[in-house]
């Protein structure tokens, strides 16, 4: 059987430190529900306040136009066909963002005016900011231009359109121009050059007195001819020979005939003076059809280059003519219906959790500094502060 103890004996030592208490929930709650009254104050406050900042600010519009690049023209002088892994795509965008597109948007629309900007560079960088360029995975382009006024942001965007088709048209026809200028000068070279080489062609002809191949074949013939002749003639004599003497008449006419015609095989086939268009000497035909084959391949060299030169130049100049754009408008932007920007739903629902924060928290402060009031060591911490902020 257990002894009883005393009073004392329950107690607990009085050097002992006192036992810790744990937060007394209820006591919590309690006080913070004591105080309801600035809790609704502070939220019915913040949430005025915020419903009040969340409809004062004024709606966007954001419009909204797209395009699709093409691959390229078929001369090859499409700006896209710069690109040929990535598409062209990318290079639109890098147009669209370049100063001079945005230079052309903002004096089609008056930006300067409506911006209230002094300054071009100004005036870009709010057009920038409200400007989004998206390229899709089917390759379409989308621009999209946000603004307080769904008109304004439709118009803006359009004169996006507008003044990429500048640009592309401008680029092109300097481009068309280069290769048009190009050709154009290496065409009159050449046609330069063939009227050197008709030149040639026509002195060889004079130094040669050869004006076409047939004349090579006249002057084989006639030697062939005279020949065939010669020989006639000296059968003819053999046979004379056989039953006539050499002072016979006829013996001596057909002497007389071989001899002359063996002269004219000599002359034919020496190298003498030739009038211009007779047959040519056989000593002087192998150089004279090689000079003439020679000119004449000159001149048929540069009458190729002359007509391919003159075909290219035509194609290009046509090309200069009918550029076009290299990009396909798929929708043009129109005045949107609703707005874009703020969401109120979602800005209203964050305002009332924000305005209930703060009720909870300014309950909280007031418990905190009630309680500091409340503890003497710490209202004799509160007093040095105001002492040493000069406050007696």
């Amino acid at each position: 059987m257990s002894t009883p103890q005393t009073p004392a004996q329950l107690l607990p030592d009085a050097g002992a430190p006192p036992p810790e208490q744990g937060i007394d929930l209820l006591r919590v709650v309690i006080a913070i529900l004591s105080e309801w009254r600035i809790a609704v104050v502070t939220s019915l406050l913040a949430a005025i306040a915020c419903f009040l900042y969340i409809s004062s600010l004024k709606p966007q519009y954001v419009a909204k136009c797209s395009f699709l690049p093409q691959e390229g023209r078929s001369e090859g002088g499409s700006l896209a066909s710069l690109f040929s892994n990535r598409g062209p795509g990318a290079l639109y965008i890098g147009l669209l963002q370049s100063q001079t597109v945005e230079n052309e948007v903002i004096e089609h629309v008056h930006l300067m005016q409506l911006f209230h900007a002094n300054s071009m560079e100004t005036a870009r960088d709010t057009l920038a900011g409200i400007s989004t360029f998206a390229e899709g995975a089917d390759g379409i382009v989308t621009v999209s231009v946000r603004n307080g006024s769904a008109q304004n942001a439709a118009q803006v965007a359009n004169a996006y359109l507008d003044a990429l088709h500048t640009l592309n048209e401008t680029m092109g026809l300097q481009q068309s121009s280069q290769t048009t200028a190009f050709f154009q000068k290496q065409l009159d070279a050449e046609r330069d050059q063939l009227a050197n080489a008709e030149a040639a062609l026509a002195n060889t002809q004079k130094s040669t007195h050869i004006l076409s191949e047939a004349q090579t074949s006249i002057g084989l013939g006639a030697i062939q001819a005279t020949r065939e002749q010669i020989t006639g003639l000296q059968v003819r004599r053999a046979q004379l020979l056989q039953s006539e003497t050499e002072q016979n008449p006829e013996v001596q006419r057909v002497t007389a005939q071989i001899a002359e015609l063996s002269g004219a095989e000599a002359r034919l086939e020496g190298s003498g003076s030739t009038p211009l268009g007779a047959a040519t000497p056989a000593g002087q035909v192998p150089e004279a059809n090689l000079e003439i084959v020679r000119a004449q391949r000159a001149v048929k060299y540069h009458e190729v280059l002359v007509n391919s030169l003159a075909t290219q130049f035509e194609a290009a100049r046509l090309n200069e003519a009918f550029a076009r754009s290299a990009f396909q408008v798929v929708d043009n932007a129109v005045a949107p219906e609703h707005k874009a920007w703020p969401p109120r739903k979602p800005y209203f629902i964050i305002a009332l959790v924000f305005s209930a924060l703060l009720g909870a928290i300014a309950v909280a402060a007031k418990l905190t500094v009630r309680r500091l009031l409340n503890d003497p060591e710490h209202r004799a911490d509160l007093v040095r502060l105001r002492q040493a902020f000069g406050r007696r």
